[in-house]
């Protein structure tokens, strides 16, 4: 998730330019990659199983697309079969399919022997999607340009969050249309991501997501979602990416688990979790140090 979004710019070919401080959280979607017949000259076949129906099963799902380009790369053929448990709905503006993505990348590098280096491994990334690139880091980053720009933040205190996702959905590329229709050339400094990732505690005035003001006015309940976390407690709020999740910060995981349980009481149709980003160190997909 995004604890600040800045729009700083726009390229000629329409891209938006970001500065943002991105965290890994503990939520995440669960994925069983199998491989068989694999090699040059063997037909490649990807199959998709999702456990949601408004999810993709062919080949534009993201872990489908990261699988054909790790075996274009290698110039090989194989028979690879997904199954993804989601738990991060699609749209919901924390980078379910981009981390996806990256997983399959990483695991399916490693455990084929690929061997493709981490610089390549970036740039097949960046072409599957922006957030990609920061999922292969997966670890808190100051993320600019387009999402190829990562750099790791040491040392980034760990927070309590509350991540509360309403049951709507929000086009990113609408978003980001709405934006550039709304403000054509934008010049926010990047201050907020510049001091977050110094070490600058979280607090609600550093954690600006620009496409709010697009998002909030057109889906009001997630403006209404954002209000009630700040009315019941969280410290702070933002909305994460492009929406729908917002995000509350709070003192302690106690806090968080608090402040879920009283959301879903009150608002039943909300999917609410208390999460971390003090994630363990992974040194190889599948296992943690």
């Amino acid at each position: 998730m995004n604890l600040c979004l800045r729009v700083v710019g726009r390229r000629r070919d329409g891209y938006h330019l970001l500065d943002s401080v991105f965290v890994p959280i503990d939520l995440c979607d669960e994925l069983r990659v199998t491989v068989d017949a694999i090699g040059r000259g063997v037909p490649t076949r990807i199959e998709v199983q999702c456990d949601r129906a408004d999810v993709p099963e062919d080949a534009s799902n993201l872990a489908a697309r990261a699988t054909a380009a790790l075996l274009a790369e290698r110039e090989l053929g194989a028979s690879v079969r997904i199954v993804i448990a989601k738990t991060i709905p699609p749209g919901a503006g924390l980078g379910g399919g981009s981390g996806n993505a990256a997983t399959v990348l990483r695991a399916l590098n490693t455990w084929l022997g690929l061997d493709i280096a981490p610089p390549r491994l970036r740039e097949l990334a960046l072409a599957l999607g922006a957030d990609v690139p920061f999922f292969l880091v997966g670890a808190p980053a100051r993320v600019r340009g387009i999402g190829e720009d990562v750099q790791p933040i040491a040392d980034f205190a760990a927070l309590a969050l509350v991540v509360a996702i309403p049951p709507v959905a929000v086009s990113t590329a609408w978003a980001f249309r709405a934006f550039a229709e709304l403000v054509p050339s934008p010049v926010a400094s990047g201050d907020e991501a510049a001091r977050l990732a110094a070490g600058a505690p979280p607090t609600q005035a550093l954690l600006v997501n620009d496409l709010e003001r697009v998002v909030l006015p057109a889906f009001p309940a997630i403006a209404e979602l954002k209000r009630r976390l700040l009315a019941s407690g969280a410290e702070a709020a933002v909305m994460s990416g492009s929406g729908a999740a917002i995000i509350g910060v709070v003192p302690s995981r106690a806090d968080a688990e608090r402040l879920a349980a009283e959301v879903r009481t009150r608002a039943p149709e909300v999917a609410v979790y208390a999460v971390g980003t003090d994630l363990p160190e992974v040194d190889r997909v599948g296992s943690t140090a």
